[in-house]
């Protein structure tokens, strides 16, 4: 397998790649990614999400093929729970089924602060996202929420 390497998006040349990577309007609308159609509005929002948010990029042999997201989480009354965030991700649908991901977000996993809580929405359908998650260390929670809590 290539070398799968994880890095900050806030780099010029990762916001770039990731406006192309996001042009693909059947990869955003399968992970719930509501984006202006307008070019320009579209990069805006893109800049706003990967300021407001912490994103990584998972390269494959130099190129940008998918990205890792952490949100902060609120609750059912919808307030920040502190040590709790949302996780999404997305990988470019050729790259499915290579372990890409599993690997990207193990490595993710590894340089995160310990006592948080990660949660992960992922629909019943959605096997192959259950699988990557499995393999994570999430376990299932409830409806579509699964969690990993990091020791």
């Amino acid at each position: 397998m290539s070398e799968i390497i994880i890095e900050s998006a806030k780099t010029n040349n990762n916001l770039g790649a990731i406006v192309k990577l996001l042009d693909n309007e059947n990869l955003t609308q399968a992970v719930g990614l509501l984006l202006p159609l307008q070019r320009e509005k579209r990069v805006q929002a893109i800049k706003m999400f990967v300021r407001q948010n912490h994103v990584m990029v998972v390269k494959l042999n130099e190129d940008v093929v998918g990205m890792i997201v952490l949100s902060a989480w609120y609750g059912d009354e919808g307030k920040r729970i502190a040590y709790h965030y949302e996780l999404g991700y997305l990988l470019q649908q050729n790259q499915w089924n290579k372990g890409i991901m599993t690997t990207a977000l193990q490595k993710f996993i590894s340089i995160l602060p310990s006592k948080i809580t990660i949660h992960a929405e992922c629909k019943q359908s959605n096997y192959r996202s259950q699988r990557v998650l499995v393999k994570c260390g999430f376990t299932y929670d409830k409806d579509d929420l699964w969690q990993r809590i990091i020791k």
